[in-house]
């Protein structure tokens, strides 16, 4: 799988996310993952029941972003250090090759590692989404641990190992002929062509 993080700065930009995110949301194909995030199973309930009401079903979704997004914010402003410009949350972003077919059970195990292994104590939204050839999968994670107050910053080497990691496990787990990339090379960010694959 391609893993791709790109920094949040300003809860602006969280807001705008977690819209992009959840609007692509399809209820039939797609899951929403949340840790440390409550009460937001009333929110699930009442949009499964007004499917078929568009004004009320936005409605409902505009009260739940809002609502996401104030506990992103309650838990960030507990930080226990605070800097000008730091790095609020992350938007990571997991894609399979287009003739790799996951199902939802297997994408939602793959949204549980990688947070487990990059935000194992922290506030997370993940969602999948089928709108593009390439399934893919976005997480949301807060900078500060839930709880704990501290932020989790990653070197580049600490993040490499991490995505080495999620590719051992994608190996084990999935066995995704397609979806192997080679995350020991510098900027490499392709999937490995069906030759190398053989050879592996």
């Amino acid at each position: 799988m391609i893993i791709k993080e790109k920094s949040i700065k300003s809860y602006i930009a969280l807001e705008n996310v977690l819209r992009y995110v959840l609007s692509k949301q399809n209820s039939e194909k797609s899951f929403v993952f949340k840790r440390y995030i409550k009460g937001d199973r009333v929110f699930e309930k009442q949009l499964n029941q007004m499917q078929n009401d568009v004004e009320t079903t936005s409605m409902i979704a505009e009260q739940r972003l809002q609502e996401l997004k104030r506990q992103y914010i309650v838990n960030d402003k507990q930080r226990l250090h605070k800097r000008k410009g730091e790095t609020k949350f992350y938007h990571a972003i997991l894609s399979f090759h287009k003739s790799d077919k996951l199902t939802q059970q297997q994408l939602l195990k793959v949204a549980k590692k990688y947070t487990k292994e990059r935000f194992p104590n922290s506030i997370v939204v993940a969602t999948n989404h089928t709108d593009t050839q390439h399934q893919h999968l976005h997480i949301i994670g807060s900078n500060v641990e839930y709880g704990i107050h501290t932020t989790r910053y990653l070197t580049k080497s600490q993040f490499k190992d991490i995505k080495q990691e999620m590719e051992k496990w994608q190996d084990k787990e999935l066995r995704l002929i397609h979806s192997r990339v080679e995350h020991s090379k510098k900027k490499q960010s392709h999937f490995l062509k069906m030759r190398n694959i053989k050879s592996i």
